[in-house]
């Protein structure tokens, strides 16, 4: 019988709980009835700890891998920086596959074409572009470069 511990705490669960074994031999504890749950070395040594949201609980926790695609589209905004310069935000909200974003550009909307493709960075990532257009579109792609989805074109604002 093994005893994990997140140290330099006295965390005890009066109910429930959950233990994992993740590949590899860490494993994963929920501690029951408190919000928190850690990740253990097959050594015993701590090397993740967390808590669920206040006023949040879970009976077992678990861990594994994920992937989602909303049903909904990405979001584009774009604001005008500069007399030539436009910062673009691109977001999709739950979307993990996007490794990166592209971005179309264009007089209308009916005259798009793409002027910048760069890396995911995060929740919402910023790209600058030096362009005169007036609509603008973002265009969510895959590890492989494969379109996942669209946002609607928006308009510049004014920065």
């Amino acid at each position: 019988m093994h005893q994990y511990f997140r140290p330099g705490r006295n965390t005890q669960a009066e109910s429930e709980g959950s233990l994992q074994t993740l590949p590899g031999g860490n494993l994963f504890v929920g501690w029951g009835s408190t919000p928190f749950f850690s990740e253990f070395s097959p050594g015993g040594r701590l090397v993740l700890d967390a808590r669920l949201p206040i006023d949040d609980g879970s009976y077992g926790v678990f861990r594994f891998p994920w992937s989602a695609t909303p049903s909904t589209r990405p979001v584009a905004a774009a604001r005008s920086t500069s007399a030539s310069r436009i910062s673009i935000y691109a977001s999709w909200n739950g979307a993990t596959t996007v490794a990166r974003w592209r971005v179309l550009a264009g007089r209308s909307a009916a005259s798009l074409a793409a002027v910048a493709t760069v890396p995911r960075r995060g929740f919402e990532t910023r790209i600058d572009v030096t362009n005169a257009a007036s609509s603008f579109e973002v265009q969510a792609l895959s590890s492989r470069g494969r379109a996942l989805a669209a946002s609607s074109p928006v308009p510049v604002s004014l920065g």
